[in-house]
C-alpha cells in the first residue's frame, strides 16, 4: 500500500510503518472471517509481500506468513483443509460455545445491531453484505475499520479532518471490538487446531490493542502540530 496523505499531514517515520501496514491487516482478517478461505483467497495472500512486511508487527502474523508462503502446489491442500474447517467453525457451528457475533458474545439483545447500524450511517458507510452477516458480525465490525482506515488516509484534507477520523476508529475500538474480541478469541482458540485460524485469533488478539495505542499516539501528535500553527 502506498500512502497518499496531504502535505499537512506529513506522517512521522514512527507511525509510518503502522499506517502501511493496518489496511493490509484489517483486510486481511475480513478476508479470512469472513468468507471460506478459496484457493485464490489462500494464493493472493501468499504471495503479497506488502502483507509478509505487515506481518511482521505481530507474532500471530508471523505464524500466518510462515503457514500461507508454502510451495504453490501445496496451496491446494491448504486451501482444502482450512475450508472444512471454516465450514465447521463458521457455518455448522458445531461447537456450541463459538461465536461470531459481538451480542452473542456480551449476551445483548438482538436490538444491539441497531447500535451498530447508527454508527455506520453516521460515518456514511454502507455494507454489501453477500452472506446477510449482521451488523456485529465480526467480519463487518473489522470492515468498519478497514473502511475507516482509507478513508483517513486518502479523503483527509486537514489535520483535524484527519483527527476527527482518528476519534471514529478509538471509539470504535473501546466501546466495540475490543470489548468483546479477546473472548471470542479465547472460544476460537479453544474451538479449532487450525494453524490458519489459530494464526488469525492470535494476530487478532496482539493487533487491536496495539492499533488503539497507535492511534491515540497519532492522534496526539497531529493535536499538538494543530497547536504549534495556531
Amino acid at each position: 500500500m502506498t500512502m497518499q496523505t496531504v502535505p499537512s499531514l506529513a506522517v512521522p517515520e514512527a507511525f509510518s510503518h503502522w499506517l502501511e501496514s493496518r489496511g493490509l491487516i484489517y483486510q486481511l482478517l475480513v478476508d479470512f472471517l469472513g468468507r471460506k478461505p478459496s484457493l485464490s483467497l489462500v494464493a493472493q495472500w501468499s504471495r503479497n509481500r506488502k502483507m509478509s512486511v505487515a506481518a511482521e508487527m505481530t507474532e500471530g502474523g508471523r505464524e500466518l506468513k510462515r503457514y500461507l508462503s508454502q510451495e504453490p502446489n501445496k496451496l491446494p491442500h491448504i486451501c482444502e483443509i482450512e475450508t472444512q474447517e471454516y465450514k465447521r467453525l463458521m457455518h455448522e457451528q458445531t461447537v456450541s460455545s463459538f461465536k461470531l457475533r459481538e451480542a452473542a458474545i456480551l449476551g445483548r439483545s438482538e436490538d444491539f445491531c441497531n447500535v451498530l447500524a447508527d454508527v455506520y450511517t453516521s460515518a456514511g458507510i454502507v455494507f454489501n453484505k453477500c452472506n446477510g452477516e449482521a451488523d456485529d458480525h465480526i467480519a463487518i465490525e473489522l470492515e468498519f475499520m478497514a473502511v475507516m482506515h482509507e478513508r483517513m488516509l486518502y479523503n483527509s484534507f486537514s489535520i483535524r479532518s484527519a483527527m476527527d477520523l482518528l476519534d471514529i476508529q478509538v471509539a470504535f475500538l473501546e466501546d466495540h471490538l475490543l470489548q468483546w474480541t479477546p473472548q471470542f478469541c479465547e472460544k476460537l482458540n479453544a474451538a479449532t487446531n487450525s494453524t490458519l485460524y489459530l494464526g488469525l485469533s492470535h494476530m487478532l488478539a496482539e493487533f487491536l490493542p496495539l492499533d488503539l495505542q497507535m492511534l491515540r499516539s497519532w492522534r496526539a501528535s497531529l493535536e499538538s502540530s494543530a497547536t504549534a500553527m495556531v
